[in-house]
């Protein structure tokens, strides 16, 4: 039996569950424009899913061609939602562990979304999927299995992602897996168990919101200025690195000339410097390791424990793309950089100084600079 009253109520809850984190603009992330707009898809999706789903529930069951147009349409708008939470919450995790989707993890997603949008294509001529019947009611087929099942896919994707970066060393103190998965999979369960239960927008919604907050709350780990990681970062991998007996491959970056581009060029421009340093760096590393800005214009690099090149390899991938960089770019000045690192054995000594360590390599490259520029032009 549906109870209106029980539906609206908690599809009222997501809405503005929604519009707080819209108006507060909680969806925006720190130099993560494209997890921002993810974010912002999946907000307005849940919005339309907490107007919509309320509407086709008042409507089942009333006489009349428009009902049936509209029931037609309504239902297979909600299943269509589904089509884009799922594909957006596994990018928004992909993007946010490894920077940058691979072609196989693309195409796994844009198959089963394509897949869902065809199969309510199909449904429309011959039902499959759901079925509205003489008296206007709607009736679920089949094939309404096949979205549960896709989603679920997608929510346990996410969990492998979760833990493969885990697995690769990465600290992922803030991230949401859990926060996001359990209230969905809570409402999905009971909306299927239970027809007339309207759950799983509110629950969607409540997913979200634990997305942004998560997201907002890691800030505390990023760089303001370059959106590469902080020391806080850098703090919690070598405490994690101690605790289980590990050796971290570091590598040190400190720019050269920098002064000189802040002197000659201005303060902006060496805040663009900067942060063209940083996108260098996480172009060059991707997913096999993170970026951190140390301090000033020091950078360190800190690869994960399953990245297949070594450090001389990074060393020399750095170095051209700052070349490929400065060929490319029409600044007026050239990005140069000091580099040096090491495999520093944690399990060793817990007293050992991972920064004075790589420090040292790192000066030594930066000794072969000057003997070859101005000592000034730092």
């Amino acid at each position: 039996m549906i109870n209106l009253v029980s539906i609206y109520s908690s599809n009222i809850v997501g809405l503005l569950v929604m519009a707080v984190i819209l108006l507060s603009r909680g969806w925006r992330i720190q130099n993560k424009n494209s997890e921002s707009l993810i974010l912002l898809v999946m907000i307005f999706s849940v919005i339309s899913g907490c107007i919509v789903d309320p509407l086709v529930f008042y409507f089942d069951g009333k006489p009349g061609t428009f009902v049936r147009i509209f029931l037609y349409i309504g239902n297979s708008f909600l299943f269509f939602l589904n089509a884009v939470i799922g594909p957006a919450y596994i990018t928004i995790i992909v993007r946010h562990i490894n920077e940058s989707q691979s072609c196989r993890q693309r195409l796994i997603v844009y198959s089963l979304c394509l897949s869902e949008i065809l199969l309510l294509l199909i449904n429309i001529f011959k039902p499959l999927v759901f079925l509205i019947d003489e008296n206007n009611c709607y009736r679920r087929l089949s094939f309404y299995g096949v979205y549960i099942i896709v989603e679920a896919f997608f929510l346990l994707y996410g969990l492998y992602e979760y833990f493969a970066a885990k697995r690769r060393g990465r600290i992922l103190s803030f991230f949401p897996t859990w926060q996001f998965l359990v209230p969905i999979a809570v409402g999905m369960l009971v909306q299927t168990a239970l027809y007339g239960v309207s759950l799983i927008w509110p629950c969607v919604g409540v997913s979200v919101c634990c997305i942004a907050l998560s997201l907002q709350n890691e800030n505390i780990y990023l760089d303001k200025l370059t959106g590469a990681f902080n020391r806080f970062y850098l703090n919690e991998i070598v405490n994690a690195a101690k605790k289980r007996g590990e050796k971290l491959s570091a590598l040190m970056l400190d720019m050269n000339g920098f002064k000189q581009i802040n002197d000659n060029y201005s303060h902006t421009e060496g805040d663009n410097a900067l942060i063209a340093m940083a996108d260098i760096l996480n172009q060059v590393v991707m997913n096999n390791g993170v970026v951190i800005r140390f301090a000033g214009d020091e950078f360190i690099v800190i690869l994960d424990k399953t990245a297949t090149h070594s450090i001389a390899d990074y060393k020399e991938f750095i170095a051209d793309a700052i070349e490929d960089y400065n060929d490319a770019s029409k600044k007026p000045y050239k990005l140069s950089a000091a580099i040096g690192g090491d495999i520093i054995d944690l399990s060793t000594d817990e007293n050992i100084d991972l920064i004075s360590e790589i420090d040292k390599h790192m000066y030594a490259d930066k000794e072969e600079y000057y003997k070859k520029n101005n000592r000034r032009k730092r």
